[in-house]
């Protein structure tokens, strides 16, 4: 470590003394902190400003929070201030952080308890952020000259104080950003996305108002259900949704709704199954197009032209052999069949059971069954051909696993942006999308994608997805793909970043997830509560600044600080500034 220039004490900047000493805060006296008439420029001390206590070996950080008179003084005080003011100031200061005096190394905690009557003094601003860069610095990876850091910003009151952290101890335990509108969060947001190009790192924002469109550096950019200029259309391919969320949309009922569609999903992938080459049965082409597997000596299993398996008539004992002797290729959780086949099959499925006609054989249609499925069907036939499914169901665009693979695979590319700015809050089709494609994300990461190109996923507007459910009490989804990366995708090198003006809506199991949170302008206390509650470090002297932060600072937490930091992040380049902006009045009012 380089020898420090900058002593962290200076006589010349000393406040006060330490009057009263609890376990996270003191009281000292502050007797140049009075703004007196004509003064004003020489007081020292005031709230929000950071102070060393000195303890012999060790000095404590604290951050001043309180700033009074007594109240004996108060009457006073008014009469004297154009003459000669003898009141005597006191204040308050939390205790952030232990630092050595020889060393100027930070560590977590107080180490050493204050004792009244020890100096404190104002923190100079390049010794204290000198002694916190060190403290945030990683370690060399071998075969590299210097650390990776993501520059952030400076230390909000003091000049020249800039902040930077190691990747690995801002994302490694998820991070969150969180924020009124207009307190800069999407600026934040911004920053660490171009940061991240900027290292040669791999991030993916999904966007859901399509505000950063051309704000990413040297984005990969796609737009769901309408292209844009410079975003081409892209799709989720239906068939790696899950079975569950096609029971969530459709929401069967489950006297006879429900079994049909188990059933026909069944038949599909059978269908699939027979047809696969090598052909594991013997087949007899028909005249009608239909094909006939011929299952043991237990008769056939007729698959119509389109795909469609006919039960009617047919033999079910040679169906339900090859349903068990092809048990292993037809065990999927996924969509993995013709989803566009699935009304006509659910129809097929509607037949009696038994006939009399011929044993072991199914029956002619249930026209009771065709009717309770009617509604079903009509759905179905509905979402494929609703326009706000078609980032599911249709064949427009490009694939977007595809891409979402080749962006992972190719070294240049740093950032991939993924717009959800025209898909439909109808049929819940932008939060299935979204868990849908953390799900698919998660799915990569078990396979160990990541472990050598960490990736970073960032969440805009995260109160729109997490901790919510779709579908009905029988059929439902719960929407935590992006839970399920908080808790387990670090170990896979797969890490989240969310972003919201409503922290209080996120569930206290993904908050508990986040490391390092970036703490913009709150004003709801309910938002407030619920970041202290979720973080240790952010204690109620902390939390009170929260609601008069500055545009653009926030309050930086988390286990790999030594202490909250108020930082002014530092503003986007123009060409990456989202458009976040509100309605422009003086642009388009007034006209005649």
């Amino acid at each position: 470590m380089t020898e420090p220039i900058i002593a962290l004490i200076d006589p010349d900047k000393r406040v006060g003394t330490v009057t009263r000493v609890s376990a996270s805060s003191i009281e000292l006296t502050m007797p140049q902190a009075l703004a007196a008439s004509g003064q004003r420029g020489l007081a020292k001390g005031a709230t929000g400003d950071f102070v060393f206590i000195d303890c012999d070996q060790e000095t404590i950080l604290g951050r001043i929070t309180d700033v009074l008179v007594p109240e004996r003084q108060r009457p006073a005080l008014e009469r004297q201030m154009e003459i000669d003011a003898n009141a005597e100031p006191q204040g308050r200061a939390q205790l952030l952080a232990t630092v050595n005096k020889s060393t100027h190394k930070v560590t977590r905690g107080i180490n050493v308890k204050p004792r009244v009557g020890d100096g404190v003094y104002l923190a100079d601003g390049g010794a204290l952020a000198t002694a916190i860069r060190e403290a945030l610095q990683g370690e060399i990876e071998p075969g590299k000259t210097e650390r990776l850091l993501v520059n952030l910003g400076r230390l909000s009151g003091i000049a020249d104080a800039s902040i930077a952290m190691p990747p690995e101890k801002l994302f490694g335990r998820h991070c969150g950003i969180f924020g009124a509108t207009g307190g800069g969060k999407s600026w934040t947001l911004s920053k660490l996305l171009n940061e991240i190009v900027r290292l040669r790192g791999k991030c993916i924002l999904f966007d859901p108002t399509g505000e950063f469109a051309g704000k990413v550096s040297g984005a990969k950019e796609f737009s769901f259900s309408k292209a844009n200029d410079d975003q081409p259309l892209a799709r989720f391919p239906y068939r790696q949704l899950s079975e569950i969320d096609l029971y969530a949309l459709l929401t069967p009922s489950v006297q006879m709704q429900g079994p049909n569609l188990r059933s026909a999903i069944k038949s599909l992938r059978l269908a699939t199954a027979l047809r696969k080459e090598p052909l594991r049965y013997a087949v007899k082409a028909m005249e009608d197009g239909s094909e006939r597997f011929a299952v043991g000596k237990r008769g056939f299993v007729e698959v119509r032209q389109s795909g469609v398996v006919r039960k009617a008539g047919n033999s079910r004992h040679a169906l339900s052999l090859a349903l068990i002797e092809l048990s292993t290729e037809l065990d999927s959780h996924f969509c993995d069949f013709d989803v566009h086949l699935l009304s006509d099959q659910i129809k097929e499925e509607c037949v009696k059971q038994h006939t009399n006609d011929t044993m072991g054989s199914y029956g002619t249609h249930d026209d009771f069954a065709l009717g309770t499925c009617n509604s079903l069907n009509v759905r179905i036939e509905n979402y494929l051909s609703s326009p706000e499914m078609r980032c599911l169901f249709s064949d427009d665009g490009v694939d977007i696993c595809k891409e979402i693979e080749e962006f992972i695979a190719d070294p240049i590319q740093h950032a991939l942006v993924l717009s959800f700015e025209h898909v439909s809050f109808k049929y819940n089709t932008r939060e299935l999308l979204l868990n849908t494609l953390g799900r698919y994300l998660l799915g990569l990461a078990r396979q160990n994608v990541f472990q050598t190109c960490p990736l970073v996923c960032f969440l805009d507007e995260a109160h729109q997805f997490i901790g919510r459910s779709i579908g009905d009490d029988t059929n439902h989804v719960m929407l935590d793909a992006f839970g399920l990366i908080a808790k387990e995708g670090r170990k896979y090198g797969l890490t989240t970043t969310i972003a919201t003006q409503r922290p209080r809506d996120v569930p206290s199991d993904v908050l508990s997830q986040l490391g390092t949170l970036f703490v913009h302008r709150l004003t709801n206390d309910r938002d407030r509560e619920t970041i202290e509650r979720a973080c240790g470090d952010l204690d109620r002297d902390a939390a009170a600044f929260i609601p008069s932060l500055a545009q653009g600072e926030a309050i930086i937490v988390g286990p790999e600080l030594p202490a909250p930091l108020p930082v002014l992040i530092d503003r986007p380049e123009k060409g990456q500034q989202p458009g976040s902006h509100g309605p422009r009045y003086q642009a388009f009012w007034g006209k005649s």
